[in-house]
């Protein structure tokens, strides 16, 4: 019989293994969505398709490394205070962008004595949008709203500059 309880845990336990890891949205909070996200190439490009003039976007670090978040300033980059910021690892940014036709781009990198090695962003942050985002209704335009916190301390930024969901 001890064999039988044995072979049968196994069983189960390999219909479980890597489930977790295959959901996509299991470390995202509530009411965050992958809709509106994608990839060119290293690029992660995000796209809002919803009515609101005002979304809201949060981003994990899952790699074991700090690295960059940019939006790269094709226009005028002299006059951009800049997009970077840097997330470590297990860490958690938050960004909120005006909505737009256009995919808003963002790029990965590491930056070393070397210069700027660029990273795949599929391959080290995962990326979704609050679907029922609340603005204040002075507060507009797009900006880094958190940046580099446990995803607790986020969230508590988050609604500490009048953004809920």
């Amino acid at each position: 019989m001890k064999i039988a309880t044995k072979l049968l845990f196994l069983i189960a336990l390999s219909f479980t293994v890597g489930c977790q890891a295959g959901n996509s949205k299991s470390n995202f909070p509530e009411g965050c969505t992958e809709e509106g996200i994608s990839y060119n190439g290293e690029n992660l490009l995000l796209k809002d398709n919803s009515s609101s003039k005002q979304s809201l976007y949060l981003f994990y670090n899952i790699s074991d490394k700090s690295f960059w978040l940019n939006h790269p300033v094709a226009k005028d980059p002299g006059a951009s205070a800049g997009w970077a910021s840097e997330v470590s690892s297990g860490n958690w940014s938050a960004l909120t962008i005006n909505s737009s036709p256009e995919n808003f781009v963002m790029t990965c990198s590491i930056i070393g004595d070397d210069g700027v090695k660029y990273l795949n962003c599929k391959d080290v942050v995962k990326t979704c949008r609050i679907e029922n985002a609340a603005f204040n209704s002075g507060d507009s335009g797009s900006y880094w709203v958190a940046e580099n916190k446990p995803l607790q301390d986020l969230t508590e930024a988050i609604k500490s500059r009048g953004i809920s969901w």
